[in-house]
């Protein structure tokens, strides 16, 4: 009985033994997936792979798993799978989501562009923003703007800037109209976390504004302060908030996020 049991060690211990001589000479990042993949490089920026027919055969949401344990285990945003003369190019957006940003074919004599703008575009993933505002002070009987925002992530998910336009009308209790037209630069930092599985961010934010009143033609300088909370829906963020200067007061605004290359 006990050289049965002796046997059994030195099988298990050889066969462990195969087992790993067999896999060092692959890469760490393809052994978990290797019937997906057959190789794998790495940049400072991106994890390079070089597909099996099983990946090729694999539906999206699989795909999608994949790779973002892929980009996980190496630290990495942007991943590049190869099969054929085909590239598809995953990365993040800006929710930490992994989505396919582009699939294209390596004949093509832009690959080199596309793929240094598609890196760039992960890191500073860009967004339009069009809303509403509304204030009622004890001077005028309501206030409407719209605004919109044009802009980019410094800190991806979490710290983004953008140039400003607002077009605002102003009724004071007199019946008079007065038009204003705010010009500037704002900021957001958001606090990213999840409510039942409900992507919600509040943010504080501020800006600075050159604040034209068409109506006079007087110029004046604001500098808007900005708190609210951004919920992520569809492919944007639906956002609700309060804003606070100079010229603007109290003001409720309501607006969506749009961010054209998410998928």
């Amino acid at each position: 009985m006990k050289m049965k049991k002796f046997y059994i060690i030195i099988l298990a211990l050889a066969v462990g033994h195969y087992c790993t001589a067999q896999q060092s000479g692959q890469n760490e990042l393809v052994i978990p997936f290797n019937n997906y993949f057959e190789s794998d490089s790495t940049t400072e920026t991106s994890v390079n792979l070089n597909a099996k027919q099983g990946y090729i055969d694999a539906s999206m949401q699989t795909k999608q798993f994949i790779i973002d344990n892929v980009l996980s285990s190496r630290n990495r945003k942007v991943a590049f799978i190869s099969y054929g003369d085909i590239r598809e190019i995953w990365g993040k957006d800006a929710y930490g989501n992994t989505v396919l940003l582009d699939s294209i074919n390596m004949n093509s004599s832009n690959f080199g562009k596309i793929r240094e703008n598609s890196q760039k575009l992960i890191k500073h993933p860009w967004f339009f923003y069009f809303g509403g505002q509304g204030m009622y002070t004890p001077e005028t009987s309501g206030n409407i703007a719209f605004n919109a925002r044009v802009g980019f992530f410094l800190l991806l998910n979490k710290w983004d800037l953008a140039l400003s336009l607002s077009l605002s009308h102003t009724t004071n209790h007199g019946g008079d109209d007065m038009g204003y037209i705010p010009i500037g630069l704002t900021s957001k930092y958001y606090f990213p976390m999840t409510v039942k599985k409900q992507r919600i961010s509040p943010y504080l934010g501020g800006g600075i504004e050159y604040v034209a009143d068409i109506t006079n033609g007087e110029k004046q300088i604001n500098f808007p302060i900005l708190a609210g909370v951004s919920w992520a829906l569809g492919p944007g963020s639906l956002d609700v908030g309060v804003q606070y200067g100079k010229t603007s007061k109290f003001t409720a605004t309501a607006g969506y996020t749009f961010f054209p290359w998410r998928k």
